[in-house]
């Protein structure tokens, strides 16, 4: 049973791939970009479907697939956050930070957490030396961090998605109003 709704998926991928590529092997780094843009990460049955439309080994897509780091070979949580791990990031104490987040978040840097709120990640360099050390949280750049100062943000960003969380279960099992009786005159 796995391994037909596995064979589906392939099949809607490559249904997908070939409405917005042609069958060129040049196209293989977009049509990557796509389908990561598409799940958010490069499912396995995708692979496959990208080998398959541009006429090249499986092993040449996930290679390059695990060449960049653009690409995640796994889901990554709702929330990212990347820690700078450049010279001047470590001079200034990232690798404290970064290990106070995975304290934090549970999960080591490369990982997800398991509800899938928050993905941590680190770079070699962010290029923004003078803010050092900074993180990024969901594209937004914040300066100058410290282990204190980073965990306060992250705790209040997970507060702020165990809420969110919680509104969207009470909404879905608030039950439906009683119906009022028509006054018909």
């Amino acid at each position: 049973m796995r391994n037909s709704l596995r064979m589906a998926s392939a099949a809607r991928w490559r249904d997908q791939i070939a409405r917005h590529f042609g069958p060129s092997p040049e196209l293989l780094i977009p049509a990557l970009q796509y389908v990561q843009h598409q799940a958010g990460y490069l499912p396995r049955e995708a692979i496959a479907a990208v080998a398959q439309h541009l006429r090249v080994p499986e092993a040449k897509v996930f290679g390059v697939a695990s060449f960049y780091a653009l690409f995640h070979l796994e889901p990554r949580g709702r929330n990212r956050i990347i820690v700078c791990r450049g010279t001047a990031c470590h001079v200034h104490g990232s690798a404290g930070l970064l290990e106070s987040l995975e304290k934090l978040l549970g999960v080591k840097a490369g990982g997800t957490t398991t509800d899938k709120l928050f993905s941590l990640e680190t770079v070699g360099c962010l290029g923004t030396c003078a803010l050092a050390t900074p993180i990024v949280v969901n594209d937004r750049v914040y300066g100058r961090q410290t282990s204190a100062s980073a965990v306060r943000l992250v705790k209040a960003l997970l507060a702020s998605a165990r809420a969110a969380r919680k509104a969207r279960a009470a909404t879905r099992e608030k039950p439906a109003g009683r119906k009022r009786k028509s006054r018909a005159g």
